[in-house]
């Protein structure tokens, strides 16, 4: 196994954090202070190219790949919380979803305007009622001449309030449990009986709102659905194994942050007349933070080196994602210790961190689901990659 980047990769990092140092970490602060989603900052992100790695150029993509695509959300969650997460409904889950399933003409009609950003993307999944048992989910769509009519409710969607296109999950035959659900691509421009309410933050940012959205009576066309009918958790188990591949990606970048800030905070902060990196408790903080970091890195950039040699990646993304969703909680708790009150003050990025790596530890797959399917994979019961050959893998050009 290769450690080193290549020399692409290392300039993708750099030009990742050219662009951060101007365009977002100066800003942080204000944007907080006015709790505005920043359309303009996606869309300058979207012309760098950096949502397109996972596609090909004939979609408006890069074709760099997962290690790639892993490098840049390291690097921006490593600036910026707030940029952090919404990179998998704009580079991964969405935009994926629709290249796995969709026609010819939904991918050359979505997926060029969700990596430019000229499109917003949300991915509404969860509900009130049903996090991981997705299976659960209440929300209709109910066929009729025009298309669908979709009844339900949404909860903990990115983006959800400000997106254009939304890949809603809905039951086409609740008699049928998880294999009635089905996939739809929603356009809220204009579409009646349609709401989407920012839930006020409680993750650590204003700036990247979570939403509760309400379909009530809401006509979509039948050129809505993605994939076939009745095979959504298909279209939503399929991609966000892919998702996995790279959201422990953000994880790491958080933890880089943590350690890159207990370390300047400790050789600045004195205590008894000097240091408090001086004093050998900090010291073992510092340690252990950077091998929790360095060892979740290892582990996401293994998986996404899998991913792009087109290898089973399905249980080494599960890892990393339990691996590195543990260990930020960790490093986070760590910069507490090394920040002590002041990690609850604002003039320090410390008390962001404390929040979102617990949503990084939870979202897009809960510690116990990871839990689950490494050991059901381990004890030989149920493969993680029971599903790869029959996905379609060739994503890198």
């Amino acid at each position: 196994m290769v450690f080193e980047l290549t020399d692409e990769q290392k300039e993708v990092r750099r030009l990742c954090r050219d662009f951060a140092k101007k365009e977002i970490t100066p800003f942080i602060e204000e944007r907080e202070r006015e709790g505005v989603f920043r359309r303009d900052v996606f869309e300058k992100m979207g012309k760098e190219g950096f949502f397109g790695c996972l596609f090909p150029p004939e979609y408006g993509g890069t074709g760099s790949g997962f290690l790639t695509l892993s490098i840049i959300m390291e690097e921006f969650s490593r600036a910026s919380v707030e940029t952090a997460i919404c990179w998998n409904n704009q580079a991964v889950n969405v935009p994926m979803a629709i290249y796995l399933f969709g026609t010819e003409e939904q991918k050359r009609k979505y997926i060029p305007k969700l990596i430019s950003a000229e499109m917003i993307g949300c991915f509404a999944l969860t509900e009130p009622d049903a996090g991981s048992d997705n299976a659960g989910m209440q929300t209709r769509a109910t066929s009729n001449k025009d298309g669908y009519v979709l009844n339900g409710s949404k909860m903990w969607a990115t983006l959800g309030n400000v997106a254009d296109l939304i890949l809603v999950f809905a039951k086409t035959d609740p008699s049928a449990g998880a294999k009635g659900v089905s996939a739809f691509l929603v356009e809220t421009k204009d579409l009646k009986g349609f709401e989407g309410r920012k839930i006020p933050s409680s993750i650590g940012t204003n700036i990247i709102p979570s939403a509760d959205l309400v379909f009530d009576e809401c006509q979509i066309p039948a050129d809505a659905l993605l994939g076939e009918e009745n095979e959504g958790m298909k279209v939503a188990l399929q991609t966000l194994q892919y998702g996995r591949v790279c959201v422990p990606a953000r994880a790491v970048g958080i933890g880089q942050a943590c350690l890159d800030h207990s370390i300047r905070y400790s050789q600045e902060r004195l205590a008894f007349g000097k240091q408090i990196a001086e004093y050998q408790a900090i010291q073992h903080n510092i340690a252990e933070m950077s091998v929790l970091v360095e060892a979740s890195r290892l582990m996401v950039q293994k998986a996404a080196s899998l991913a792009d040699q087109e290898e089973p990646f399905g249980k080494a993304a599960s890892m990393a994602k339990y691996f590195a969703g543990e260990a930020v909680t960790e490093v986070s708790d760590l910069a507490m210790e090394v920040y002590g009150g002041y990690a609850f003050a604002n003039e320090y990025p410390i008390n962001r961190f404390l929040m979102i790596s617990r949503v990084f530890r939870t979202g897009e797959g809960a510690p116990n689901i990871q839990r689950n399917l490494i050991a059901q994979d381990e004890l030989g019961w149920k493969k993680i990659d029971r599903y790869f050959g029959k996905l379609n893998t060739t994503v890198k050009q």
